[in-house]
């Protein structure tokens, strides 16, 4: 067993992309701050940049939020110079939470290699000093709690009442 590692899931997410925005310093500020202004609560970020001067910005946001904030990034965008808004509802997190992470090593491969070996396509990673956390199909979800379940012998909670 890997000491206090909890595999924690979240279905209820949507990815929301902003294409081609403008690669420049306060970029991510603007975006991010303006989401934060109207209330909205961002649980992962994932910006690819350096490509000829601009980024993709993905986030992941609730599902009953997903409209509004479609509609806030577009009345941005042109200010950010992004050119699509592109939505992805059928998404899901799986992340592997511990204080001791950042201390075990190959946590993130042996993560990598449990959902691959259950055909699971990683869309989106991120990380942290106590988390890996993987966007996933969101239909993939139950195989990859079990993947990870029996890959770090992390047993599942008791169920509720």
């Amino acid at each position: 067993m890997t000491e206090g590692i909890q595999v924690v899931s979240n279905r209820n997410i949507s990815k929301v992309t902003v294409t081609d925005v403008e690669d420049r310093p306060g970029m991510a500020a603007e975006v991010f701050g303006t989401l934060g202004a109207r209330g909205f609560n961002v649980e992962l970020v994932v910006s690819t940049g350096g490509r000829e001067g601009h980024a993709d910005i993905s986030l992941a946001v609730s599902r009953s939020q997903e409209a509004q904030v479609r509609d806030l990034l577009d009345e941005i965008r042109e200010e950010v110079k992004g050119r699509d808004i592109q939505i992805n509802s059928k998404v899901a997190l799986i992340s592997l939470v511990g204080h001791a992470l950042s201390r075990e090593v190959g946590l993130a491969g042996r993560m990598f290699a449990a959902l691959s070996s259950r055909g699971i396509n990683i869309e989106v990673i991120s990380t942290s000093m106590s988390s890996v956390t993987c966007m996933i199909d969101e239909d993939r979800l139950e195989a990859a709690e079990q993947a990870l379940r029996v890959e770090f012998d992390v047993h599942e909670p008791p169920p509720a009442g």
